[in-house]
Parts: structure tokens; C-alpha cells; sequence
């Protein structure tokens, strides 16, 4: 097994399962990114009829919002479901990453997908790319579709993804736009809703955060309503919250009517329709909503719209949010951790965020849950490998480096 510790590259033992994976999926991995998250996702869903060697490819910050105090329910759930899954951290240095692709995407592989995010360092991209199809491997590169910009489009990646078999994207117009680019003698280029970061139709003013509470729920209105005062003055402008929540008792409208921001508090408290919970959804840039059971009405609609949501819950791992990108977690009783996650959802709300049966859509258009049954001739023993030789290759490489 390779891994990369601060300073060097460093060599061990390894095992069967190590060498035997015939799916290879790299890209970012910080389960405090958007773009971390969902390679875990597509992981994840790869995962659950295959086993999976994923690469860790992270070569710079990423410039979606780091998640620090404020975790992805996503990540939560899938840090307790990647059995499946064997990891490796792919080197900083371009030429001892070109070695470690070399010895992790062997004849076994028959599949490989890499991920890219337009705006980021994707340069590791063309390596495992010329890696893979070296090795016999079949080369997909999937790429988010963001709101559109000049730089974070995939058109941008033309040079760094051309020589891939395929290329899927989530955008339509985006993927009509590379295949025209690459020519005739380029990739297949396909587009796929679980890559699309497009933003919501119809988007909602920013600033306008809806709440679903339970029936009498005075103790989470007060951290809301704390959460909420935390703005600042100067900000506040175009900024609203709309609790939702059935109650009986006058303190309710005490406790907002003396609450700092209280101009720009709504309390609903009366029963809603579908339609009704549909609207609200269509006009909020965010959500939140504490404790909601697994079968929660409003956080299916959050999904549906593709919200970023904020689950206030006592719990690491509440019942809702397996597989979707969009929701994150806030400590039930602490303002401040509730105040971070509806900043960082308001920043999110300019995506759309996919449903979590789109990652299952994606695993099977990539086609890499079947299994392969005409390669089996090509698994190689994993003694096979030299490991003395693969450390002294990857000194004699960080000496070059250093000497140059």
C-alpha cells in the first residue's frame, strides 16, 4: 500500500484487496468541500456492488465554502458505510504521483473515473488519465456543471481531459459545447443530472431562510432565533427567516417579538399543504429544520429542490440525509454552530444540488457496478509486485526532484 505522509512518500506491505480492485475513482477528498463530498457519493454508490480504490487528489484549496463546524449529513453517513472502499492519498509531486498511479492502476483495473472540478488544480487529471489507458483501463471523466463563469465551466479542461474515452458532464448546452471542441478524434461527451451544479430554476432571493419546527419547539426557536440575531446590522438587509411551527402558547410570539432581528421574522403556525410546503421551498435560498424523522415531508421537498438544508439534531448522524450533498448538521443547542451552517448554506444556495438517487444513476451509467467478466485473465497475483523495487524507484524519483 502507498500513502503520502507530510514529506515523503513512504511504501508498505500489501494485500490481496489492494491490488484486486478493478475500479479506480480519484478526485478531491475533503468531506469539508462540495467537491470532497461528492466523490464520496459516487464512491459510495460505486461501492455498493464493487469494491473501490479511491485516489485522493487534492493539489490546492478548494473555492467552494469549507464546512468547518458545520459537517455534511452526507459525510456523516458515509463515514460509517465505506467498507468497500480502500484509500490512497495521491503525492504532491507531479513525478511521484505519475509512480504511485503507475503502481495503483495495474492490468486488475478495468474502470477508471476521475473527477473534476472546474476552478481547481486539475493537473494530476491528464497523468491518471495516460495511467489508466496505459494499464488497458477504460477512462471516464466526469465534471461538475457549475453556475456559469469563465472560469468554472469544463470547457475550461479541454487540454486536461481530451485524451479520456468518455467525459460526462452535468450541463447539456456545456457537454453539446465539448464535443464540439474535442472533434471527431476526441472523448464521447454525455451529460448526467448528478453533475449538475447549475442552481435551482426560479431562484429564490439570497438571505431568506425557512424553518420547520415541532409543535411547541421553544428551545430550538430560541437557538434559531439566536443563530439568527448573530448577524450582523450591516448585513441584515435582504435577510429573512420564516419559522414554521404549529403553537398554542403566547410566550411563542414573545419570544419573537423580543428577538434582536424580529423585523424580519415571520412565525407561520398554521397547518401547510404540499403545495403550500412546495412555495415555500421555491422562494427560500435555505432551510433548516430540527430533528426531522426519516420520513420528513419537508426535507424530501429540500431534496427535491436541490436546497442547501441545515438539520438541527443532538445526533452525529440524524435518519435524514444519507446521500444528499446539500445537507448539513448543526449542534441542536448551540447558536453559534447554528449561526455557521446558515452562513454556509446562504453561501451554497447558488447550487442545485442533486438527489442522492443520482448518484445511484451515475454508478450505473458509468457502468462500473457490473462485474467484469472478460478480463479475469488479467488479475495478477499481488506478489506480483515488487515492493523493494517500487520504494527504491520512488527514492531514486525524490532525489531527482531534489537535485533539480
Amino acid at each position: 500500500m502507498l500513502y503520502q505522509t507530510e514529506n515523503e512518500m513512504t511504501t508498505t506491505a500489501i494485500d490481496d484487496r489492494d491490488v484486486q480492485h478493478g475500479v479506480v475513482v480519484a478526485g478531491p477528498s475533503s468531506t469539508l468541500t462540495i467537491p470532497g463530498i461528492i466523490v464520496s457519493e459516487i464512491v459510495s454508490a460505486i461501492a455498493m456492488t464493487t469494491p473501490v480504490l479511491r485516489i485522493e487528489a487534492d493539489l490546492g484549496a478548494h473555492p467552494t465554502v469549507r464546512l468547518d463546524r458545520a459537517p455534511s449529513l452526507a459525510a456523516a453517513h458515509v463515514a460509517h458505510s465505506n467498507a468497500n472502499v480502500v484509500r490512497h492519498k495521491a503525492p504532491m509531486g507531479a513525478r511521484t504521483r505519475k509512480s504511485a498511479f503507475r503502481f495503483w492502476i495495474g492490468p486488475e483495473v478495468h474502470t477508471a473515473i476521475a473527477y473534476a472540478w472546474p476552478g481547481i488544480d486539475n493537473s494530476w487529471i491528464r497523468q491518471f488519465v495516460d495511467v489508466a489507458k496505459a494499464a488497458g483501463a477504460s477512462t471516464t471523466v466526469i465534471c461538475a456543471s457549475l453556475p456559469e463563469s469563465n472560469q468554472a465551466r469544463a470547457v475550461t479542461l479541454v487540454d486536461t481531459i481530451y485524451k479520456a474515452d468518455l467525459v460526462i458532464v452535468g450541463d447539456a448546452s456545456e457537454a453539446k459545447e465539448l464535443a464540439s471542441m474535442f472533434g471527431s478524434s476526441g472523448p464521447s461527451v454525455e451529460s448526467l443530472r448528478a453533475l449538475s451544479l447549475g442552481g435551482r430554476s426560479g431562484r429564490a432571493p439570497r438571505g431568506v431562510i425557512t424553518a420547520f419546527l415541532q409543535k411547541e419547539d421553544i428551545n430550538s426557536l430560541a437557538v434559531l432565533l439566536a443563530a439568527f440575531d448573530a448577524i450582523p446590522d450591516a448585513r441584515i438587509s435582504g435577510h429573512k427567516l420564516q419559522v414554521v411551527m404549529r403553537f398554542a402558547s403566547r410566550e411563542v410570539l414573545s419570544i419573537v417579538a423580543n428577538s434582536y432581528h424580529a423585523s424580519h421574522v415571520e412565525l407561520i403556525g398554521d397547518d401547510i399543504s404540499s403545495s403550500d410546503l412546495q412555495e415555500l421551498c421555491d422562494l427560500s435560498s435555505a432551510l433548516s429544520m430540527a430533528d426531522p424523522v426519516h420520513d420528513s415531508r419537508a426535507f424530501s421537498t429540500a431534496m427535491d429542490c436541490g436546497i442547501a438544508t441545515v438539520v438541527l439534531a443532538n445526533s452525529k448522524r440524524p435518519p435524514v440525509g444519507r446521500g444528499y450533498v446539500g445537507g448539513l448538521l448543526a449542534n441542536h443547542s448551540q447558536p453559534a454552530s447554528v449561526h455557521v451552517a446558515l452562513s454556509h448554506a446562504l453561501r451554497l444556495s447558488d447550487l442545485g444540488f442533486p438527489s442522492p438517487t443520482a448518484w445511484c444513476e451515475l454508478a450505473d451509467r458509468l457502468g462500473a457496478t457490473q462485474n467484469d467478466t472478460n478480463r479475469a485473465d488479467a488479475v495478477v497475483s499481488p506478489r506480483s509486485r515488487d515492493n523493494v523495487n517500487l520504494k527504491r524507484s520512488l527514492e531514486a524519483v525524490r532525489f531527482l526532484e531534489s537535485t533539480t
